[in-house]
């Protein structure tokens, strides 16, 4: 259960800082943790559904009508702590554009990523996050490209397994329809 002092002051210590007690203490390590760890955070929570940041919930649609050039009926507000929205029930067109999700759907339900606070977080998500501030914070406090390539190389091994393991928090998805698997079994000849 690590608090994102901990995940910052670990990213530091990889690439061969001091660690650091709060992001406001005076030192280039934590002005790089002020300033790139929360954007950082979200980032790597926008790069795969984890089941441990996702929301689902119906979208308040806005009273104002959509401007007609746009081609769709409605508008809804995007929830506030939503980093990135995954899915959208009834499946539909839409289009987001300034925190409003356009449908032609008159009621959505929304699957999205939000930032859980970091005490929750999984022990493989965490090191994941803590390859991704290295890699960055290589760059601003040490200069050191080679340790930026080197963190920025253990962070993509790491979501790998990060999400492989998330995936197996839930059953996998059977293929209800397809048609090529339809084909096959039909006997028709098409292999």
């Amino acid at each position: 259960m690590a608090s994102s002092i901990d995940i910052a002051s670990n990213a530091l210590i990889l690439i061969g800082d001091e660690p650091i007690n709060s992001f406001t203490e005076p030192g280039a390590g934590a002005t790089a943790a002020a300033n790139l760890y929360q954007t950082t955070y979200e980032d790597v929570l926008a790069e795969h559904p984890w089941t441990f940041a996702t929301k689902w919930q119906k979208l308040n649609q806005l009273a104002a009508e959509p401007d007609p050039l746009i081609n769709y009926k409605y508008g809804y507000q995007v929830p506030t702590d939503s980093i990135a929205i995954w899915e959208i029930k009834p499946h539909s067109d839409y289009i987001i554009v300034n925190n409003i999700l356009y449908s032609n759907q008159n009621e959505l339900l929304a699957r999205y990523i939000y930032a859980p606070n970091e005490t929750s977080l999984p022990p493989y998500f965490v090191k994941a996050l803590e390859y991704k501030l290295a890699s960055e914070f290589a760059i601003s406090v040490t200069e050191d490209d080679k340790k930026n390539a080197l963190y920025e190389k253990k962070y993509f091994q790491s979501l790998a397994k990060a999400r492989s393991r998330d995936s197996q928090s839930k059953p996998q998805q059977p293929i209800i329809d397809s048609p090529f698997i339809d084909v096959r079994r039909s006997g028709s000849g098409f292999y």
